[in-house]
C-alpha cells in the first residue's frame, strides 16, 4: 500500500483514496512509529467532515488495543486545541482526522509528535515505509480510552497570550465569527463572549458539506456573508476559520476582506508596540510588507519554505515572536507550533480593542508609513501536461523572463520565485495537498498582479 504525506498529512478523496481500511493502516503505522521512539500515549480527535468523529472514536480503540492510553476529545476539535493538548498532558503524539480547508469530498490525517507541531520529514518518511511494507503492531492489554475535554483547559490557558484587561476596558466589541460548519463553532465564539464580546455566529452547526462551499478555506472568495453580516450589524470586525480551526479570515469594519499578509503586519506593529519581542517568521509566499514592519521594529525575520512544519519548527528552537503564512495560518513563539485560527481570531479582536479602532483605519496608516503591497494568489488544476511543463521550463532551469518581465533573480527555498522588481515577484509551486499548480505575485498594484497571474498561467495552460 502506497500512501504519501503532503505538507500538512495525508488526504485523499473519500471511498476513493481516503477509505476506512487506508485510514486504519495509517494508525497502525504512526502507532509502530511511536513505539520504535519510546512513545504509548497519544491524543485523538477529528473535525466535522464525514466519518470524522466515528474514525477518531474507532482509532481510539485500535490504540488502546496496542497498548496505548488513548485521549479521545468528547466532541469534534480545533486541530490547535489537540496540539495544545499534546502539549499540556505530555502525551507522544496527535492523530487528528480533518482535511483542513480542502473541498468536502476530502478527509485526512493529520499527526503531530510529542511536541506537538507538524511531523517533520524524518517521521512521515519512516510512517510512509510502515505502510507499504504493511507491518502491524503486536495486541497488548495495558492500553486505554479516555474521553476528554481538550477545550476548557486550552480556553483558560489560550489567556497567557492575549491582554484580558484590553477586552475589559473595551466599550463595546461587537463580532460576527463565520465557523464554516467546523470545529471552530463553540471554541472562538465561546471565548470572545467571556471576554464581554457581543458575537454572532453563522454556519455554526456541523455540516460536512460545509453549507454548500465548494472549496472551504476562509480567504476572500468564501467570505462575502462574514463581509454582509459584519455591515448589515455594524459589527467591529469579523472573524472566520476554516473546517479545523487551523486557518484565519478577516473583515475589517467595513466588511473588507484583510489579507495574511496586511493582518500579520499589523499584528507585529501590534506586539512590538505593547513591548513584545523576538524573531518573526515567514514562509516564502508571505508578503515583504511583514519584513518591512519588523525591521522597522528592530525585529529578525526568517524565511522558511511553505508548510507549517518549517514555521513550527523555528517555534521550536525558541526566541520567535510570531510566524506565520500567507495561507492563514499564524501562531505566536511561546503558544504551539501549530497554526491556531482561534488564537488568530481573538488577537484580531483585541487589537480593534486596543486601539478603538478598525483593522481598516489602522491598516490606512500603516500603509502610509511602510508602503502598500498586493498580494495575490491563482490556484490551477494540475494535470500531467501542466507539471512536466512547469517542472521542465521553470524548476529544471534559469527562467530569464516572466510575463515579459526580465529576471533579477531566483529563489528555491521552494517553488520558483522569480525577482522581477524591487517590490515584485512571483512564485510557483505545486500544492503538498491538492493536485494544483499555484501562481504567487506581489506587486506594488492589482492590475500588475492580473497581468502577471494571467500571463503564467496562459503560458502553463498552452502545454
Amino acid at each position: 500500500m502506497i500512501i504519501k504525506f503532503g505538507t500538512s498529512g495525508w488526504r485523499g478523496v473519500i471511498s476513493r483514496e481516503f477509505t476506512w481500511d487506508r485510514a486504519m493502516a495509517v494508525v497502525d503505522a504512526i502507532a509502530l512509529r511511536l513505539t520504535e521512539t519510546g512513545h504509548n500515549s497519544i491524543a485523538i480527535g477529528g473535525d466535522c467532515r464525514f466519518l470524522s468523529p466515528e474514525l477518531a472514536e474507532a482509532t481510539a480503540e485500535r490504540m488502546a488495543g496496542y497498548g496505548f492510553k488513548a485521549y479521545l476529545s468528547e466532541r469534534t476539535v480545533p486541530t490547535p486545541v489537540l496540539s495544545h493538548a499534546c502539549r499540556r498532558m505530555k502525551l507522544g503524539g496527535v492523530i487528528n482526522f480533518t482535511a483542513s480547508h480542502n473541498p468536502p469530498l476530502y478527509n485526512g490525517i493529520k499527526f503531530s509528535p510529542f511536541h506537538g507541531g507538524p511531523a517533520d520529514g524524518k517521521d512521515t518518511d519512516r510512517i510512509e515505509d510502515l505502510i507499504a511494507s504493511g507491518s502491524i503492531p503486536e495486541n497488548k492489554a495495558n492500553g486505554f480510552v479516555s474521553k476528554t475535554d481538550f477545550i476548557t483547559p486550552y480556553l483558560k490557558e489560550i489567556n497567557e497570550f492575549i491582554n484580558i484587561d484590553v477586552f475589559r476596558a473595551a466599550d463595546s466589541l461587537r463580532v460576527v465569527y463565520d465557523a464554516f460548519s467546523g470545529a471552530g463553532s463553540g471554541v472562538l465564539d465561546k471565548k470572545l463572549i467571556e471576554l464581554g464580546a457581543s458575537v454572532r455566529v453563522l454556519n455554526g452547526k456541523r455540516d460536512p458539506l460545509f453549507a454548500g462551499r465548494e472549496h472551504p478555506e476562509p480567504n476572500e472568495q468564501c467570505l462575502h456573508d462574514l463581509s454582509e453580516s459584519v455591515v448589515r450589524s455594524g459589527a467591529s470586525l469579523g472573524v472566520a476559520t476554516d473546517g479545523d480551526a487551523d486557518r484565519f479570515g478577516i473583515v475589517d469594519e467595513n466588511g473588507v476582506y484583510v489579507t495574511p499578509h496586511d493582518f500579520m503586519a499589523l499584528l507585529v506593529n501590534y506586539l512590538a508596540e505593547t513591548g513584545k519581542t523576538g524573531r518573526v517568521v515567514r514562509s516564502i509566499t508571505t508578503g515583504s510588507l511583514l519584513d518591512r514592519v519588523a525591521e522597522a521594529r528592530g525585529l529578525e525575520v526568517v524565511v522558511t519554505p511553505v508548510g507549517f512544519k518549517y514555521l513550527g519548527a523555528e517555534i521550536l528552537k525558541g526566541g520567535v515572536l510570531l510566524a506565520g503564512e500567507e495561507s492563514g495560518g499564524l501562531s505566536l513563539g511561546k503558544h504551539v507550533p501549530e497554526k491556531d485560527g482561534v488564537l488568530a481570531g481573538l488577537l484580531a479582536a483585541e487589537m480593534v480593542s486596543y486601539y478603538d479602532k478598525g483593522l481598516g483605519s489602522l491598516l490606512e496608516e500603516l500603509w502610509a508609513v511602510h508602503g502598500r503591497f498586493y498580494n495575490t494568489r491563482l490556484d490551477l488544476p494540475l494535470k500531467p501536461a501542466m507539471k512536466k511543463y512547469i517542472v521542465e521550463n521553470l524548476f529544471d532551469v534559469d527562467k530569464e523572463e516572466a510575463a515579459g518581465e526580465s529576471v533579477r533573480s531566483v529563489n528555491r527555498i521552494d517553488g520558483v520565485q522569480l525577482v522581477l522588481g524591487d517590490d515584485t515577484w512571483v512564485l510557483v509551486r505545486l500544492s503538498g495537498t491538492e493536485p494544483l499548480a499555484r501562481i504567487y505575485v506581489q506587486s506594488p498594484s492589482m492590475e500588475e498582479n492580473d497581468r502577471i497571474s494571467r500571463a503564467l498561467a496562459a503560458e502553463f495552460e498552452m502545454s
